[in-house]
């Protein structure tokens, strides 16, 4: 076999190990005098290649791990326990350590996700969601340092404009950010529960007919503070997790049996499972483990859709819904999984998660797994079903909704700043201009990213 010569291609061509605030302001120092592109990376756990750039100089800021506990953080609009945590602090981590002092923190259902990069930045939503909000909700402070080299603190009352755009408004754009101050949560029990069905028994039409009174209930699943994670493909239906705070697995087996009633009743056999844990990493570690890295292949390609709650209430639109998810997985290579919550009413300094996260009654991800037996072109036509048919699909079936920032393939052609950012996207171009006025800052779909094109060899250039 002949020998190939290795490329870098679309990775950083130089990195800094930052180790504190010297080494993000002589980076910006450097990348300026040199005109040079600035990337910066924490965990990597993004899908339209934010992280990183050809020829480029990235900010390394995993290694940035401090962790404090705040008993007593006080503040105009929050009184309580908090925690703050540098940049390189990823989920697991963060919910280990906090567990043996008596508390729970929001983090992504990967557990090697960073929360002080795009998770709390681009939204987050979690298996505690429907309880504490969005991981967006849950941040107090940022620290961070802006692109002038200035390094501030943003909470809702100081740099207030920067506060609301870093929480929600994406990613590696406004400032560096070294670290967060967030709200955790006193522990407890969690009661959690695994359900599974197929359509081997009666048939997929009836499969999906259960499928669709699923979706009619998804309300009534998450309005308690709960949330329920489930996924369809080939016509076999699974819970990732359905998770109860604060209490038991009877409380779990109440608030399924109205539906386990419907599977009875259309002869569907399941399997249904149900568990107390003691902690909410017990439960995490049950369901979403091992830790520190989790179940979740690194190898997959998604896209994302927010489901509003208004189309439950019509029994067209929600047929509409069903038939959609139905046609998505009838290829028998994609899969959808959706992670049903309630986000409208928990209390949150003002941000800039979009209205479409509070109207939602679920984000559902369509996934395949990359195939390494297939060739470049096979994956790519793959791809492009993806984009080009199933997410129309599904946004025709859920108009008028969003989809998620951090959940979404490179290649989506929609209307990335009406989908990601609806009414906040002008709001956050000026607060852009006024931190960023120079666009040191790049990410592909990020606030400001339209000012640049890449070119056919990678390089950033201005539009």
């Amino acid at each position: 076999m002949a020998s190939r010569s290795c490329e870098l291609g679309n990775l950083a061509s130089y990195a800094i190990n930052v180790t504190g605030e010297n080494d993000v302001k002589a980076a910006l120092d450097f990348v300026k005098k040199h005109n040079i592109r600035l990337t910066v990376k924490n965990t990597g756990h993004d899908f339209l290649g934010k992280s990183t750039g050809k020829g480029s100089l990235a900010l390394w800021m995993h290694n940035l791990r401090g962790m404090t506990t705040v008993a007593d953080y006080n503040s105009v609009g929050y009184k309580g326990p908090a925690a703050r945590v540098e940049a390189g602090v990823i989920g697991g981590e963060a919910l280990s350590v906090l567990s043996q002092q008596g508390y729970r923190i929001i983090t992504g259902t990967c557990p090697s996700v960073g929360l002080a990069g795009g998770f709390s930045s681009g939204g987050g939503h979690s298996l505690l969601a429907s309880a504490y909000g969005m991981g967006s909700d849950a941040v107090l402070e940022w620290d961070v340092i802006k692109p002038n080299g200035q390094r501030v603190t943003a909470t809702p009352t100081r740099h207030s404009d920067l506060y609301w755009a870093l929480s929600g408004g994406g990613s590696g754009t406004y400032g560096i950010v070294l670290g967060i101050t967030v709200k955790i949560f006193p522990d407890g029990i969690v009661g959690g529960g695994s359900l599974t069905f197929n359509a081997s028994s009666v048939g997929n039409d009836s499969f999906w007919g259960a499928v669709g009174e699923l979706v009619t209930r998804l309300p009534s699943f998450v309005d308690g503070g709960n949330t329920l994670t489930w996924a369809v493909q080939d016509n076999i239906f699974s819970t990732n997790a359905i998770t109860v705070p604060d209490k038991d697995a009877v409380a779990v087996r109440e608030l399924m049996a109205p539906f386990l009633e419907v599977l009875e009743m259309r002869g569907i056999n399941y399997d249904f499972v149900t568990q107390t844990s003691a902690t909410y990493l017990e439960h995490y570690t049950r369901y979403l483990g091992p830790l520190p890295y989790g179940r979740w292949p690194s190898t997959v390609q998604l896209s994302s859709r927010l489901v509003p709650r208004a189309i439950l209430s019509n029994a067209e639109a929600t047929a509409n819904l069903t038939r959609a998810l139905r046609v998505t997985v009838e290829d028998r290579y994609h899969m959808v999984g959706c992670h049903s919550i309630n986000v409208k009413n928990v209390e949150h300094p003002d941000n800039a998660v979009i209205p479409a996260w509070r109207d939602a009654v679920a984000i559902c991800l369509v996934t395949a797994f990359w195939d390494f037996n297939l060739t470049w072109d096979q994956m790519l036509a793959h791809k492009k079903h993806l984009v080009d048919v199933i997410i129309p699909t599904l946004e025709a079936a859920t108009a008028g909704s969003a989809s998620y920032m951090n959940e979404m393939d490179a290649l989506y052609k929609g209307d990335w700043k009406k989908e990601f950012y609806a009414e906040n996207y002008q709001q956050l171009w000026d607060t852009k201009r006024k931190y960023d006025p120079e666009g040191l800052l790049y990410g592909y779909t990020a606030i400001g990213s339209d000012a640049w094109t890449v070119d056919g060899s990678g390089r950033l250039c201005k539009a």
